[in-house]
């Protein structure tokens, strides 16, 4: 128990260094006077990076070595954390992305490759679902409390020195989390011992006994998570720096905007821990359509309205839209056993590559339209179609 406990918080306790440097960055530039394209480049250096490494790691990480490249991320990622404190110029920030972003793909990439482990059953029909929510809460925790923190302590001391705690208080919480992965790495090193010396009869007699309702012999719609998730990457990159822009166009506080960023990403979290028992839904068509006309009225809401209390509301919607597409997409990659080293690895480079040209994208879009509203609407836009396209996908499977 005491290691499952440890396996859940890593993700949670990265994604609060992530969100704690993200909204930094994006803060410090809205905040010069930077454009939305300067403001939205953050993220797109840190993902082209996370992207190709992802890629790279794909064809190379396994069960064995996956804690040894976490651990070189760790490394990497203590420089990068130590950059940002010592060279704090604000065209170092896009520098100290680049290699965040080689840190926090050599974490993410890797440990999804073994986040199934813990369990006895790795593919059973009860592990998989428990796993993509208990994962996709963890990290969507630890993404919402990043910019929480940030708001909060950058809130409660000066301009100036109240960034520079946050990334002092980042460098420990990567040295900790280096700690943990050692154990981590002792402990699968273990585990992938006591399976080799299993006896393949074994494993033979318990593959024929298997309930042909198990998550493998159930349709491959991996490529169908990737599309739903796709668009929804797509738009939460757009939300995760253009609400900084445009809430500063709007004149809400620091605090106002980390609140709001943390409200999508709360909802999102606990929403997808709700789902830990999922069966079926996720082969149906209407279950995510619904979370996607959450997702679409949360985007128009940020497009149109210009009060805080409606935008808390909205960064609340758009959470029960997210925390659908995220337990969506891990659920499908880890279904099918013997392609999810695969598939995981695709899932970060999707992530990665919808966080350089969206956040880009909506940046041109809004200095271009000269309306910080548009990307918003786009969104809206890309939600309808990716809708269709699963519904018309999963409606075969709607009786199973």
């Amino acid at each position: 128990m005491p290691m499952r406990i440890i396996f859940y918080l890593l993700p949670c306790v990265m994604n609060i260094i992530m969100g704690l440097f993200f909204f930094i960055t994006m803060r410090r530039l809205a905040a010069s006077g930077a454009d939305s394209f300067a403001v939205a480049g953050t993220m797109a250096v840190w993902a082209f990076v996370y992207a190709i490494v992802s890629a790279l790691l794909g064809a190379v990480q396994q069960k064995g070595n996956a804690t040894k490249f976490i651990l070189a991320g760790e490394g990497i990622l203590v420089l990068s954390m130590i950059g940002f404190l010592l060279f704090p110029g604000m065209s170092m920030q896009y520098v100290w992305l680049f290699v965040s972003g080689i840190g926090t793909a050599m974490f993410f990439a890797p440990f999804q490759v073994i986040v199934k482990m813990l369990d006895g059953k790795e593919s059973s029909r009860e592990t998989v679902p428990r796993t993509a929510a208990i994962y996709t809460f963890s990290w969507s925790f630890g993404f919402a409390s990043g910019p929480f923190i940030a708001a909060l302590i950058w809130g409660l001391l000066s301009p100036e020195t109240g960034w520079r705690t946050c990334y002092k208080i980042n460098i420990l919480l990567v040295l900790i989390v280096s700690c943990f992965v050692w154990f981590l790495h002792c402990f699968i090193r273990r585990k992938n011992a006591d399976q080799d010396s299993a006896a393949e009869p074994h494993e033979d007699a318990a593959d024929a006994g298997k309930d042909p309702g198990t998550p493998e012999k159930l349709p491959d719609l991996a490529y169908l998570g990737w599309i739903v998730a796709g668009t929804g990457f797509v738009t939460i990159a757009m939300l995760r720096t253009q609400i900084p822009y445009r809430c500063n166009l709007l004149g809400m506080s620091t605090a106002q905007q980390g609140i709001i960023l943390a409200a999508v990403s709360y909802v999102q979290a606990f929403l997808a821990l709700s789902l830990w028992k999922s069966r079926r839904w996720m082969y149906h068509p209407f279950p995510m359509a619904f979370a996607a006309f959450c997702g679409l009225c949360a985007l128009l809401l940020f497009a149109f309205a210009q009060s805080y209390p409606v935008y808390v509301f909205a960064g609340l919607l758009y959470g029960c839209y997210s925390g659908g597409f995220c337990f969506f997409f891990a659920y499908h990659s880890l279904a099918n056993p013997a392609k999810s080293h695969r598939y995981v690895a695709v899932n970060e480079v999707i992530v990665g590559s919808t966080s350089v040209f969206a956040p880009l994208g909506a940046g041109i879009l809004a200095d271009v339209t000269g309306d910080s509203a548009a990307p918003f609407l786009v969104g809206a836009v890309l939600i309808f179609l990716a809708v269709l396209c699963q519904i018309a996908a999963t409606w075969r499977y709607r009786h199973l």
